[in-house]
């Protein structure tokens, strides 16, 4: 027998998944629980974990409530339904986990008979039993009659098929709370969920949202595997009915793509109670999540430690008329004198009135490949050449303009966007903050996210084309209360990102489109985000300038897209104009839960990050690392 030497046996042992399954078979488990429950539901979920384990499935995933229902109209009803942790729930669920040696996550509510508070939880049972659980930290409008706001941080648990990470429904409206169990090294996310969001034909479509929505953009930031089980068909007691869910439980690989989901339910066509499963493959490397950890910049990120009043002063009410000309053209590669001619053409050629033109990424130079041996000759001062072009066309037709160029500041190089307003003055600048591999060989980073306020758009920020593959720049930009968000780009799907695809009748098809990491922008800062791209050309780009709204799953002004051919595609909308949906920028702000975003503020290199994470169940944030015993 052949000796194993030393130092890989101490390999083996601090890399707890070095000998894990490459792929494995995971479920999800789709029912409506009944109300009054608890003992007339265990049962069922018994049954049903039983058959998926038997059918190979390795991690299950009930829905949201799954033990009682949601139909409580405060807590005083929801108290004789609720369990402990560990409790009658566990105790049944282990005996089939430690059986046929597999992970569930069951969502159910949970009372400390102490302080009689119920908390809305996910618990974690393996085939040792009880793991671990998870609070939901974010509430939906009315929870919170019955339910505690956890404080358990997020925890990601460590088990011999990966690390797994829980959030809950709700949870999902709000940005940190995806990011937090990645980034503390979540393999695979659980979201028990119960969603009774329909698209807008039906009741109840502007008061909350479609949890199984949201995740199937999200997922392409998050660069997880993730599993979301919600409840399916209707359920009711006594004075409290709950309209419809809507199932269409879902399961998506760390690149995004989406495996597989249950067929969506409505009141016209109700779907039985069923199990979906796909085969995940935690070996598989995610180029999004790599991209996303080297290149954020924790240091940028510490306002999410503050608390931002919903109604502060860097937020803008009044409504404000935009018409945007988003210019989306066929690049000649470096030749600015024809490139501006060509982006003057379609402006001239353009029907209708509009106050704002978005230019895509390097406006006049197209997608050169820049870089430390030709940005000499491409870059320009500000005053220089383009500079000047630009200024022009926004004095020629009135109209504020956004153009980004490489500059030349001194002996540095910058990738910079300049607006300029109806006179040709410019009235802000943005220095590119998170630079690519390549930009980084001769730029230098910008290091603020400045905020263009002016009087005719209100709060005005600036992503410059990959910048969108970082999910904490809109986080800020949120909080920093814009209004809209600009993205001149180059881009041609290759490399990050890809089309909306959220099952088939959860949202309206006129809101099932566009490009995933846009869309995302938009509803998580609650911000317009207006995307100026190219077409064609050497770099091959895939035009779909557009404009996103805040809440395109409720069907209020779904994504605008340019046709795929060279125009200036204008799109007209009122900010600030409908305050009739779930959700808005003041909502959001007010439901952040700022004090737990702090990890999102260290350097991953810290003492204090890494203990963070090297301690996922901890509560506390790096104790040791701040010298508290």
């Amino acid at each position: 027998m052949t000796k194993i030497p030393a130092f890989l046996l101490a390999a083996f042992t601090f890399l707890p998944f070095a000998v894990q399954a490459k792929e494995m078979k995971v479920a999800a488990v789709e029912f409506a629980a009944k109300s009054p429950g608890f003992d007339v539901n265990l049962p069922g979920i018994v049954d049903a974990v039983t058959v998926a384990a038997k059918n190979g499935a390795k991690l299950i995933v009930l829905p949201e409530g799954a033990t009682t229902g949601f139909a409580y109209t405060d807590a005083k009803s929801l108290m004789p339904y609720a369990d402990t942790v560990p409790g009658k729930t566990t105790a049944a669920l282990s005996k089939v986990t430690q059986q046929y040696n597999v992970y569930v996550v069951v969502g159910m509510m949970e009372k400390d008979l102490i302080t009689k508070k119920i908390y809305n939880a996910a618990v974690l049972i393996g085939p040792k039993g009880y793991i671990g659980k998870y609070h939901k930290n974010t509430l939906a409008t009315g929870e919170g009659v019955a339910v505690t706001p956890g404080k358990l941080g997020f925890p990601v648990f460590d088990t011999d098929i990966g690390r797994i990470g829980l959030v809950i429904c709700f949870d999902d409206t709000n940005l940190q709370n995806l990011l937090l169990p990645v980034l503390r090294g979540a393999d695979i996310v659980a979201q028990p969920i119960g969603s009774n969001k329909m698209a807008s034909i039906y009741a109840a479509s502007y008061t909350n949202h479609s949890t199984m929505a949201n995740m199937s953009t999200a997922v392409s930031w998050m660069a997880s595997n993730v599993i979301s089980s919600n409840s399916t068909g209707s359920e009711g007691f006594g004075p409290v009915q709950i309209d419809f869910f809507d199932g269409a439980s879902s399961i998506w690989d760390n690149s995004g793509k989406r495996l597989i989901s249950a067929p969506l339910s409505s009141p016209a066509n109700p779907t039985k109670p069923q199990t979906i499963y796909a085969t995940i493959n935690l070996d598989k490397k995610s180029d999004q999540k790599s991209y996303w950890f080297k290149h954020r910049r924790p240091e940028l990120y510490q306002d999410i430690n503050n608390y931002r009043y919903p109604d502060d002063g860097a937020a803008t009410y009044a409504p404000k008329q935009v018409s945007a000309a988003l210019i989306q053209y066929e690049p000649k590669l470096g030749n600015v004198d024809e490139n501006y001619k060509k982006v003057d053409q379609l402006i001239r050629e353009r029907s209708g009135v509009f106050n704002l033109t978005v230019l895509p990424f390097n406006s006049f130079l197209g997608p050169v490949g820049l870089n430390k041996s030709n940005v000499a000759q491409y870059a320009e001062e500000l005053n220089g050449k383009s500079y000047q072009m630009a200024a022009s066309l926004a004095k020629k037709y009135s109209s504020y303009v956004l153009f980004s160029m490489p500059e030349k500041r001194g002996d540095k190089y910058y990738e910079t966007a300049i607006l300029f307003n109806g006179t040709g003055a410019q009235v802000g600048l943005y220095r590119k903050s998170h630079l690519n591999d390549v930009e980084k060989s001769w730029a230098t980073a910008g290091d603020e996210l400045p905020i263009i306020r002016t009087s005719d758009f209100g709060n005005i920020a600036i992503m410059l084309d990959d910048e969108v593959r970082i999910p904490e720049l809109t986080q800020m930009y949120g909080i920093y209360r814009a209004d809209l968000i600009l993205v001149p780009t180059a881009y041609n799907q290759k490399d990050y990102g890809g089309p909306v695809d959220i099952p088939k009748g959860v949202v309206l098809d006129a809101s099932n489109k566009g490009m995933s990491m846009w869309y995302n922008i938009a509803k998580y800062a609650q911000a317009y985000t207006l995307v100026a791209n190219y077409i064609g050309g050497e770099h091959r780009d895939i035009g779909d300038s557009a404009v996103y709204a805040l809440t395109p799953e409720v069907g209020y002004y779904p994504p605008n897209i340019a046709p795929k051919k060279e125009l200036a595609h204008l799109v007209d909308f009122t900010t600030h104009a409908n305050n009739t949906v779930y959700i808005d920028q003041e909502r959001l702000i007010a439901s952040r839960r700022w004090d737990e975003g702090a990890p999102l503020a260290l350097d991953m290199d810290s003492a204090c990050f890494k203990e963070w994470r090297a301690n996922p169940e901890s509560k506390e944030l790096c104790p040791k690392a701040m010298g508290i015993k």
